[in-house]
């Protein structure tokens, strides 16, 4: 009797911890149903796609037309894999950032006015050449089948048309007179784009670091003069709102020898005797043909520019011509444009 009492009670206990075991299986499976769930709700809520892009700037003129140019949002369903960007700034942005995906660049056919560091790695067979900064082989945009377009000034008025290959067209513009904020802000827009956030927080605060140290050599100087060779000419430029170096002044940190410059993004006319008649502390001359210094020292440094303080104190600063005027916004170019100044105000 004894014995079967506690047999009895065996079997008992055996049903109620098999029975427990049941109930935990089925709370287990519950549990890893919903942490399932959970992660899957987590992972959609974290996911930055589809993202809504805006230009950065809302509206560009159509100078020869007339007319403004409006640039709509765009939603990118997912992170841009074939991108082409007509900017050289804003490849060498994307460049710097360790974005891959470029299939179509401005390149003329090897000839375009493209920073060697960007020449050597995308004008190469496998990058479409698409024309010029401002004739785009249309055909060859096609063919290239770009998820996302990235234009600047130059393209705006292309602007609709390529809007016909690809409705993801994005506006990279430039504000004179923010411009190194302008220049972090397409770095952000890059980085929010393609993941790479940590990337871009590193070049800005390098860019920002050598900004100061030229607004602490500029400071040095009573008064500085940009101007622009171009055909044995010369173009002034002031700290005006429309100017197109503006930054050198109102970013850099240099105090303009004359506010008195027609205001136009391409300069005035600025002959010799204007230079001397301002007579800068420091010349900076940006070489729009891109061409040997050497070459273009012979028409600078003639006889009314050597009676300049500039000329007298050594303070004629050549200029590299693709950097300044085919590639600014880049975050690497800005920085080797700084660097430039830097190296030869020593």
């Amino acid at each position: 009797m004894k014995k079967w009492k506690f047999l009895t009670a065996v079997a008992a206990l055996t049903l109620m911890l098999g029975a427990c075991n049941s109930d935990d299986d089925s709370a287990t499976g519950e549990s890893t149903e919903k942490d399932s769930t959970s992660a899957a709700t987590d992972t959609a809520e974290k996911s930055a796609f589809p993202m809504k892009i805006s230009s950065l700037t809302a509206s560009s003129e159509d100078e020869e037309k007339g007319t403004t140019i409006t640039f709509e949002d765009v939603t990118l369903d997912k992170m841009p894999e074939r991108i082409i960007t007509l900017d050289y700034g804003f490849l060498d942005t994307l460049d710097a950032l360790g974005v891959e995906g470029i299939v179509g660049i401005a390149a003329n056919g090897g000839k375009g006015n493209i920073p060697q560091h960007l020449k050597e790695k995308y004008v190469v067979d496998g990058v479409a050449d698409v024309g010029t900064l401002k004739q785009i082989d249309f055909e060859a945009v096609a063919a290239a089948e770009p998820d996302v377009i990235f234009i600047s000034g130059r393209q705006a008025p292309f602007y609709e048309e390529l809007k016909e290959i690809t409705p993801n067209v994005v506006f990279i513009g430039s504000d004179n007179e923010n411009y190194i904020n302008a220049v972090n802000e397409t770095v952000d827009l890059a980085a929010q784009i393609f993941d790479k956030e940590i990337e871009a927080e590193k070049l800005k605060a390098d860019l920002q670091a050598k900004v100061d140290e030229v607004k602490e050599k500029a400071a040095g100087y009573e008064n500085a003069l940009v101007a622009m060779y171009n055909d044995k000419k010369i173009s002034g430029f002031d700290n005006g709102a429309d100017s197109r170096f503006a930054y050198v002044y109102n970013d850099f940190g240099f105090k303009p020898a004359t506010t008195d410059i027609e205001a136009s993004s391409h300069g005035s006319d600025f002959s010799y005797e204007s230079v001397l008649s301002v007579d800068p502390e420091v010349l900076l001359i940006i070489d729009r043909t891109a061409s040997d210094v050497d070459a273009i020292k012979a028409d600078i440094e003639n006889d009314i520019i050597k009676q300049t303080r500039a000329y007298k104190e050594g303070k004629i600063v050549y200029l590299d011509g693709v950097n300044w005027y085919f590639s600014s916004n880049g975050v690497t170019t800005e920085t080797e444009k700084l660097d430039e100044i830097l190296n030869e105000l020593k």
